[in-house]
């Protein structure tokens, strides 16, 4: 009888714990192996390739993971920049270059339509320039209400790459060098103009290794720009150099990093 009631007590034990190990199997490995079978394997490069139409072109886009990923040249922008546009060409930048057409659209302009010229400091005599994004609650007059081209790293982007792709003033972008491997982040600063692209700041090209004169430098090939859709304050708020650099940092390792970069970048157009 005592054999008899260890065998049953013995084939209890054992259903248990085979259930216990059901139960740990099913709480501690389902649920994390289906997250693993969403997440691509490491380095992988799921993109979707489509098209942005421009004047006189169409650029080759990738979109990856939310990212928009794309190859063009630099143009040298130096809106914002204290010292950017003055009469005679007396800027860092040619004075037609603060244009968009006939209107001005690098520099503040007064109820007459014509440019409102700082009266005070080191740049006086010159025109006060802007940037789309600006600081909010301060006066449309004052330099220091747009983002600098000299301190701080900007892209600017077409109105027809932000409509396509979601992407709003103030959002984040890696950017890079790739005949020497250099890169920065950049926050998106400045809409340029209808069916051109390709264009940052004074301090991005030089963070960039690139000619950073907004007169003759620039590239016309070479700079891959990686974009964060909604990783930006939006409108009204600047951001600090430092600041850039640490959000920057956080969107593009979430995004996968420098391996997802070498994979998508490598099949790039």
């Amino acid at each position: 009888m005592l054999r008899w009631n260890l065998k049953i007590f013995c084939l209890m034990i054992a259903c248990l714990g085979a259930e216990l190990l059901s139960c740990a199997s099913a709480l501690g490995q389902s649920a994390p192996r289906e997250t693993l079978e969403k997440i691509p394997a490491s380095g992988a490069c799921q993109a979707e390739n489509v098209k942005l139409q421009l004047h006189k072109r169409a650029l080759a886009v990738r979109q990856i993971s939310g990212a928009i990923l794309f190859n063009a040249g630099m143009l040298i922008d130096a809106d914002g920049a204290p010292n950017a546009y003055g009469p005679h060409d007396r800027g860092l930048d040619f004075t037609k270059n603060a244009k968009n057409g006939r209107a001005w659209a690098g520099v503040v302009t007064d109820s007459s339509g014509k440019p409102v010229v700082q009266r005070s400091g080191a740049y006086r005599g010159l025109y006060v320039s802007q940037t789309t994004l600006h600081a909010r609650g301060t006066r449309i007059a004052s330099p220091q209400t747009y983002v600098n081209a000299s301190k701080v790293p900007f892209i600017a982007l077409p109105p027809e790459f932000t409509e396509q792709f979601g992407v709003e003033i103030g959002d984040l972008a890696l950017v890079a060098n790739t005949r020497n491997g250099k890169r920065a982040y950049a926050i998106f600063a400045d809409v340029g103009p209808s069916g051109k692209i390709g264009e940052g700041s004074i301090a991005l090209a030089k963070a960039l290794g690139i000619n950073a004169n907004p007169r003759r430098g620039g590239v016309a090939s070479g700079i891959s720009y990686l974009v964060f859709p909604e990783s930006g304050l939006g409108q009204g708020t600047l951001r600090t150099r430092g600041e850039i650099n640490t959000s920057g940092a956080r969107f593009f390792r979430q995004w996968g990093g420098s391996r997802r970069l070498r994979a998508c970048g490598s099949n790039s157009n």
